[in-house]
Order: structure tokens, then sequence, then C-alpha cells
């Protein structure tokens, strides 16, 4: 890709943006939220609030609407646009919109942090050059049925026009599959690190077009390489004018948040979730993550349990010494994390019998299916 004179990796160096205090391309994962139109004050209220607390850095909206059918929802513009701002800096968070042309472009250029270009305007090369001169970072969406090429071509025209700080973003392509709105293409997020500088981030909301799998593709997109993800959510997403059934639910959005980090630390990333606060709804959703964690533990303990049993004679299962030596070690561990040493002592004697009830189980199959063996041999 010649053209590629300034959105190509002709450094070993990967670019950053950095947006009032906010950085994205580097080690730390961004996470953007709110709901695909603006409605009302009230609704960006409560959704700059749930982007807060799930450690979203940035509140997106759409107020000027570029939409499929001409009867459709197409945003409340400059009074949108006011509800938007408002909602983020009374929760200090950055703000982001899509604009759709010279004019929308010069209404929110100065009020908004970063600016959108959406997949239908991704080659709306007028409009590119106009960002290329707007002192703002762009999110660039992938076009509905373009190619890498043409998404870095597109990224070029901005940055030819001046304006170095082009983010762009995979959303979703069409293909012949109808089961998702469209087909989220994460192989790109790769190929798109490998030939440009630019940051990258994915939008698994329009790419799904359904909130069940949005936690998924979200969790993947951030294996795959992705320096952040845009997801919509919304107060009450049955009522939403726009995208409702792409729209995650608050508590959806935070305990997805709550999720990333494990997921960003098993590729040398990092993602803060913000839900440290002692609300109901956040110190639930934390108890039910540590719980659902301790039993895929003791799931993994019972396998490696049984593992053991298989290396042991039956009449030397239990050990009697190794159980106390474990107690006594945790024991000691609780106290120095300031916790009930009688915790430990109640719980881990109820492990170790049901992981020897397990491993005698395990031993008499083995000795009756070899019985049944040698059986059948003598029987020839």
């Amino acid at each position: 890709m010649n053209d590629l004179k300034l959105a190509g990796r002709h450094k070993t160096a990967r670019s950053t943006i950095e947006v009032n205090g906010v950085t994205i391309g580097g080690k730390e994962i961004i996470l953007m939220g709110g709901p695909c139109a603006v409605e009302s004050s009230h609704q960006m209220s409560q959704i700059a609030e749930t982007v807060k607390l799930a450690g979203g850095k940035i509140l997106r909206g759409g107020v000027f609407k570029p939409r499929t059918s001409p009867y459709s929802f197409q945003g409340l513009g400059l009074e949108g646009l006011d509800y938007l701002v408002q909602a983020a800096r009374a929760q200090n968070l950055l703000c982001v919109t899509e604009v759709i042309d010279a004019a929308s472009l010069e209404l929110v250029v100065e009020k908004v942090d970063l600016l959108q270009i959406g997949a239908r305007n991704m080659q709306n090369f007028e409009l590119l050059k106009l960002a290329g001169k707007a002192n703002k970072p762009i999110i660039l969406k992938r076009g509905l049925s373009a190619t890498i090429e043409e998404w870095l071509l597109a990224a070029e025209y901005i940055l030819a026009a001046g304006n170095p700080k082009v983010i762009l973003c995979e959303r979703g392509i069409r293909t012949f599959e109808p089961s998702t709105r469209n087909t989220l293409d994460l192989s790109a997020v790769g190929v798109a690190k490998e030939l440009s500088h630019l940051p990258v981030i994915v939008d698994p909301s329009h790419a799904a077009g359904r909130r069940d799998l949005i936690s998924s593709l979200s969790k993947a997109a951030i294996a795959a390489g992705a320096d952040g993800l845009i997801i919509e959510t919304h107060p009450n997403p049955a009522e939403a004018v726009s995208d409702g059934p792409q729209s995650l639910t608050p508590e959806q959005f935070v305990q997805l948040a709550g999720e990333l980090g494990v997921v960003a630390g098993a590729v040398q990333r990092v993602f803060t979730y913000g839900g440290k606060g002692d609300t109901l709804e956040t110190l639930r959703i934390q108890i039910d993550r540590v719980d659902q964690s301790i039993i895929e533990l003791l799931a993994e303990r019972m396998q490696i349990v049984r593992k053991i049993g298989d290396q042991k004679r039956l009449d030397r299962v239990k050990d009697t010494n190794r159980q106390n030596e474990i107690i006594q070690r945790l024991v000691n561990l609780a106290v120095e994390l300031q916790l009930p040493a009688e915790l430990v002592k109640r719980i881990y004697p109820l492990i170790f019998e049901f992981g020897l009830q397990s491993q005698i189980k395990s031993k008499l199959a083995q000795d009756k299916d070899r019985e049944a063996s040698l059986y059948t041999l003598s029987s020839k």
C-alpha cells in the first residue's frame, strides 16, 4: 500500500492519542459507552453515571443520526448535543458524537472532545478533508462493505489534511450471514495494526445487533489487540428510539466492565474497573463475580484431586498429614489477609472430604473395570 504515506506503519512505535488526560493506543484499554441516540437530559445523566461507574472514560451519544430510512429518528441536534456535553462534564468524562456533514462538524467541533465519522460516511472524502482540518481526534468507522485498504486510505485523507489524531474503529462488515446485524471482522484489528501505526478500537454493538453477543465479542476484541471498545448502553433498551436490541442495560454494562480486566491482563493490557463504590447494585455485582470465581476454582481443584487419586493406591488415598499441613498454611494466610481462621478450619475439612470420596469412587470404578477386563480375558 504505497499510498499510505502517513497512515502506514513506517516506524516501530505505535501512535498514541491523548485527549485531556486519556490516552488511546497505550497499555490501558479505553471503554466508551452511551446510547445510540441522545433522547433526553435525564437519559444522558443516567448513562453518564453508568459509564463512570463501570470505569469508562468517554461518553458517546448520537445527536445527528444518518438513518437508512428517512422516517427513522434523526436525532435531537443541538439540544441533544447540550444534553451529551452536560452529562459528560458532570461525571468528568470525555464525550464523542458523530458528524455527518460540514454543518454538523461546525456545530459540534468546539463542544465535544472527539468526533466520529460513521460507516456510511467513511468515503465521504470532502467530510474527511474537513475533519483533517479540525483539531480534534477522529474516530473513523470502517464502512459497511469497505476493505481494510479502503478504510486505511480514508484515514489517509484525514491525516493528509493535517490532523494526525485518527482512531480506527472496526464495527462489522456486511456479509451473507443474517444471524447478526453485521459480521465482526476481528482479523481486521490485527491487520490494521500490522499495516498502520494508528490505534484501533472495536464497536461490538453495531456488529452484533443483539445484546446477548456483546460481552463475548468485547472480550474477543481485547484479546485480538483492540485498544478500546465503544459499546451502546441505554437506561431502558426496550424504549430506545434507535438500536434498542443491541443496547446493554446499565447493569449489563457494569457487569461486562467488571469482567474485562481479566482478559486485558491476559494480553498484557490494563483495564481499570470503576465499580468500587458502595452502592447495593455495585456490591452485588462484585459478589456475583467473586462467587463465580470461587466455584470455577473449586471445580478446577476437584479435577486435580481426581488426577492425584488416580496415582494412589486405594488404601493410601487419605493423607492426614498432608491435609493438616494445607490447613495450617491456609490458616496462616487467612490471618495475613484479615480473614477469620475459623472460616478456613470449617470449610477445608469439607473440601477434603468431598475430594477423598471422589478419589475413592474413582479408584473403585477403576478396580471394577479392571476386574471386568480380566474376567473377559479369562473367559476367552
